[in-house]
């Protein structure tokens, strides 16, 4: 069967977080589909870490494949049975369906198009031999006032196509009726047992009123279309997948806008992001895993109450457009791999976040950027890694806190710095810079009192040529700088306030003339790290005393490993 690959590839990625298990032995698992609707291969294994617990692993270098019959095709040649609603019924025209009163089904495997509207009634797919079953919604209006519009009772894979051209409308009441109390499920205005597949041009609106808008049970892909859909829940549900290839998805949800729930240790639901355009407004998780997410392009806009987007194990981000306007914490997953892509975000908490299993602590947390473009705005720590961070590419930018009890750079391990660009602006009192083990050099500059937002901080070499003209956003105390553009026993001037005729974008300039600034202090980077205050070379005061050497906090302090203390001396925030 021709399949249609997702043709972006990221480079291996080994992405582990630790999940509890009851598995004793190692293994290694591949998950896929049935042949009819080919499915994406995931590789999922279980190894014993040193301390025994289990930990599961997910490469995301593997691709999300597309079946033929995934991306739009003429129908009109496929000797498609017509099924035309006209209120409390419906007349067919063809084979394969029959209606009852004000319920359609669907028992053959073959192509339906439906037209008209249906005002309290129900299209059933059950087809026990598991074909497929093509609906192509031709301007169809479905709704149902005690159950899901429409419900896939069994088929091998049900494929909605949106004919060009028109708009089409499904929603379900707010009370469902179910023949017993163990009974839960269909839960949404469009519910699939199996595999689901949306392609076409066509518009389609789905209201959730009860609880989800449209749930696949198996995987979920959009090839095309325009979707909009608001759900009381979760606007849209694949257990195993939800793979968007292109399309307009627009999700207003009382819960999370896109989701995967499949958390066996050897299938862990993913969503993959391949291209199309989102609009996203949840009261949780923007996007949520109980796995991986992938993201290789697209446009995605997001507004969320909880986080922008969250995996429990892993995400992977190799291109496309991320657009985070609000969170509680912007990304967060056990392992974050940012290798391109436009990202920016603001986050009521951590910018960031790596950490262990559903907001929980594990091992082998890390972040690592190697390429890509990141802009961070955040209450809390900007980068935050209840574990390590490696940064070998790209450009980060970071506008953190303005309270003491978090930090623009907040993480245990290592932070290893060897290539990229990256600013960093917050509070003073838990303020980082990177490990000792990094080989770009930077600096930390600690000031007496904050500088209010707007105030540039300039810095350039003794012949004059900018490393740096940055404007954070908000008021700071602290600035962390590395570029490559810093070399060893240089010389350099930092300078405060002033101008700049450069071109500015995240309140970083480029090119253009500064002026007028205020000389803060002259100094000689000899060190991989150069901390700094208004007196000049500093040295590194201590703590977060991770294995292997960590630079610690700048200031004039010094102390033993182990622990940090804001210059108050109240109880610290810790990576969150």
């Amino acid at each position: 069967m021709k399949k249609l690959w997702m043709s972006k590839k990221l480079g291996v990625i080994l992405l582990c977080a630790a999940l509890i298990s009851a598995c004793s032995d190692n293994f290694t698992t591949t998950t896929t589909s049935s042949a009819e609707a080919s499915s994406e291969v995931t590789e999922v294994q279980m190894n014993e870490s040193t301390s025994g617990e289990q930990v599961a692993s997910i490469d995301l270098n593997d691709k999300v494949e597309f079946a033929a019959d995934d991306a739009y095709t003429d129908w009109t040649s496929a000797n498609p049975t017509e099924i035309k609603l006209n209120g409390t019924g419906a007349s067919i025209d063809g084979s394969g369906a029959e209606a009852k009163d004000s319920t359609i089904t669907i028992t053959s495997a073959g192509t339906y198009v439906l037209s008209g509207k249906l005002d309290d009634g129900q299209i059933v797919v059950d087809v026990q031999d598991k074909g497929t079953v093509r609906l192509v919604l031709n301007g169809t209006e479905l709704h149902n006032s005690s159950t899901s519009p429409i419900y896939v009772k069994e088929a091998g894979k049900t494929i909605i196509t949106l004919q060009e051209g028109t708009e089409n409308l499904v929603s379900d009441g707010a009370t469902y009726v179910y023949p017993d109390a163990t009974t839960d499920e269909p839960n949404a205005a469009i519910f699939s047992h199996d595999g689901l597949t949306f392609n076409g041009t066509g518009r389609l609106i789905v209201q959730g009123n009860y609880n989800n808008g449209i749930v696949s049970k198996d995987e979920l892909r959009i090839t095309g279309g325009a979707i909009e859909i608001h759900a009381v829940d979760d606007g849209l549900l694949g257990r195993d997948l939800v793979a968007v290839q292109e399309g307009n998805v627009t999700i207003e949800a009382g819960g999370h806008g896109i989701k995967t729930s499949n958390d066996e240790v050897d299938s862990l639901g993913i969503i993959a992001i391949e291209g199309g355009s989102f609009n996203i407004r949840s009261v949780e998780d923007a996007m949520h895993s109980s796995g991986g997410i992938q993201i290789f392009g697209g446009d995605i806009e997001i507004a969320a109450d909880d986080d922008g987007i969250h995996a429990d194990v892993s995400i992977a981000i190799a291109g496309g457009t991320i657009d985070i306007t609000k969170s509680n914490e912007g990304i967060e997953a056990s392992t974050i791999v940012i290798s391109e892509g436009k990202i920016s975000l603001v986050a009521s908490d951590d910018g960031v976040n790596v950490a262990g299993g559903v907001d929980g602590s594990a091992s082998s947390n890390k972040l690592t950027i190697s390429g890509g473009y990141l802009t961070v705005n955040s209450q809390g720590d900007g980068l935050d890694a209840n574990g390590s961070i490696e940064m070998t590419g790209g450009t980060a930018i970071v506008n953190g806190p303005t309270n003491s009890g978090n930090g623009a750079l907040d993480y245990d391990g290592t932070f290893v710095m060897t290539g990229g660009f990256l600013v960093a602006a917050g509070s003073s009192g838990m303020a980082q810079a990177m490990s000792e083990q990094s080989t770009q050099y930077g600096i930390l500059m600690t000031y007496p009192q904050n500088q209010q937002a707007g105030t540039i901080a300039h810095l350039e070499d003794s012949e004059g040529n900018d490393i740096i003209t940055f404007a954070p956003s908000k008021n700071y105390q602290s600035v962390f700088i590395s570029s490559p553009s810093l070399k060893k026993d240089a010389s350099y001037i930092l300078y405060s306030g002033g101008t700049s005729t450069g071109s500015e974008a995240n309140g970083l300039y480029d090119g253009g003339e500064y002026k007028d600034g205020t000389k803060v202090v002259e100094f000689e980077a000899s060190t991989i790290v150069t901390w700094l205050n208004e007196s000049g070379v500093t040295e590194a005061r201590s703590g977060m005393g991770g294995p292997g050497g960590n630079a610690g906090m700048g200031g004039p302090r010094q102390g033993g490993g182990g622990g940090r203390m804001p210059p108050n001396g109240e109880q610290p925030n810790m990576a969150q």
